[in-house]
């Protein structure tokens, strides 16, 4: 998979679950969204670079 294909994949991810949350807890969701994107990519550029490493 490319790069940047991982890195969507999982910011999309944990955004819908940082969201499905604040729905469920009955909060504001834009925050809970923000910081799900951040950890999402940060998350997915790990799982990337890891892959990229092992597949040369």
């Amino acid at each position: 998979m490319k790069e940047k294909t991982i890195v969507s994949t999982v910011t999309l991810l944990t955004s819908l679950l940082a969201y499905w949350y604040s729905k469920e807890a009955e909060k504001d969701s834009v925050p809970y969204v923000m910081m799900g994107g951040f950890l999402g990519s940060i998350i997915g550029e790990s799982i990337a670079e890891n892959v990229t490493k092992s597949n040369p």
